[in-house]
């Protein structure tokens, strides 16, 4: 069965709806039914927006890749038994090339950055006080990789931080 509906739209998402419907070829009515079930996926799987546009951000380009738990810890065993100053000096430099990238996209303050991060679950972030932040790590072997890359990261955009090591966990200050 099908039931008719009357919708009010403002220009703005009406033009959205028209273009969305000229670069799929879809009907109006399809396309609506289709956002309707994506919209209903998105806000039963308690996932917050937010995450979903950050995962979709990493993800659209190529850029980015999904990766098992498993398979990172396992990877992260094995370089913690490498002592390679190549690999690290490398991470360094994809440090320094995501401060620029992340830059572009208007992340530029230590906030920003920690919670866009915070999506590849390399860590959880909890909010100590203001401009302290304490990141617990998904894995301890991880450590290292994610000290790194947040140092060039912070360094990169001139942020002053400073990056404390705990037991499982990194301590972001501020200064």
């Amino acid at each position: 069965m099908v039931e008719r509906i009357s919708l009010s739209l403002d220009k703005v998402t009406k033009d959205k709806l028209d273009k969305l419907v000229k670069d799929t070829g879809k009907s109006a009515s399809q396309v609506v039914r289709e956002l309707i079930d994506l919209g209903y996926e998105i806000l039963t799987s308690k996932i917050d927006t937010e995450s979903i546009k950050v995962w979709a951000d990493y993800l659209a380009k190529g850029q980015h890749i999904i990766l098992d738990i498993e398979h990172w810890r396992v990877i992260f065993s094995e370089i913690e038994k490498v002592n390679n100053e190549g690999f690290w000096k490398q991470m360094e430099e994809i440090g320094l090339s995501h401060a620029v990238q992340y830059k572009l996209k208007g992340l530029d303050t230590v906030e920003k950055i920690l919670r866009y991060v915070e999506k590849t679950n390399w860590y959880e972030i909890k909010v100590e006080n203001e401009g302290i932040y304490t990141l617990i790590l998904n894995d301890l072997k991880i450590k290292k990789f994610v000290k790194i890359f947040l140092e060039k990261v912070f360094e990169g955009q001139k942020l002053k931080v400073d990056i404390k090591e705990g037991f499982g966990k990194l301590i972001v200050i501020s200064l």
